[in-house]
């Protein structure tokens, strides 16, 4: 058996483990929303920790562009509009219910707990570092013998990069004008908005 603090790798996924679950509890259970938005950042950068830790680097890069960045400017500017207050949500947790569902999280992950201890950790082959090495990527700049990418604990940044532009070149790009024209009509919809708005006002 594989000692936790004899594997710095494994002790970092379970750090992040539970950092990520702790944010998410907190995301459901406080009462503000803003600090909500803040544990919801706080999770995705503990998700994103995780998958460099696991050697997917480029995945925690998006993770960090994608949802920890513009996601989240989008979940903040919701909440900003709405103008929510703390009254409203303070009655929402005063519901009877409210003591029974905080109850029944805190025994299942008392149960998942006391079962993964009485379980072990896992082996080497089975470590976050091991997943990493088996590789999800079928072609690279350099195929090998079987045609499959060579993915290493370094990360799969060159193999993602490969296959998006020779392998799924033609979606990329059509997808990239997608954005492109969505970016374009929001401009072009928020312009004629304050147009009527500066018309209004000189009437």
């Amino acid at each position: 058996m594989v000692g936790i603090f004899d594997n710095p790798q494994l002790l970092l996924f379970f750090i992040f483990g539970g950092v990520l679950i702790a944010g998410a509890l907190g995301v459901v259970f406080h009462p503000n929303p803003i600090s909500s938005a803040v544990l919801l950042v706080l999770s995705f950068f503990a998700l994103a920790g995780i998958y460099a830790v696991i050697g997917s680097v480029f995945v925690a890069t998006m993770q960090v562009l994608v949802y920890a960045g513009a996601i989240m400017v989008l979940v903040v500017f919701v909440l900003m509009l709405l103008s929510l207050h703390d009254e409203g949500v303070a009655k929402l947790w005063d519901h009877p219910l409210k003591k029974v569902l905080v109850l029944s999280v805190v025994v299942l992950l008392a149960i998942v707990l006391i079962h993964s201890v009485r379980e072990g950790v896992p082996n080497t082959e089975a470590s976050p570092k091991g997943y990493s090495d088996s590789g999800s990527y079928e072609y690279t700049l350099s195929k090998s013998a079987e045609g499959k990418a060579s993915v290493t604990a370094e990360g799969n940044t060159a193999a993602v990069g490969s296959s998006m532009f020779l392998d799924y070149l033609l979606p990329f790009e059509i997808v990239s004008i997608l954005l492109l024209a969505a970016v374009l009509g929001a401009v072009i919809l928020g312009k004629k908005n304050l147009g009527k708005k500066t018309e209004e006002g000189e009437q």
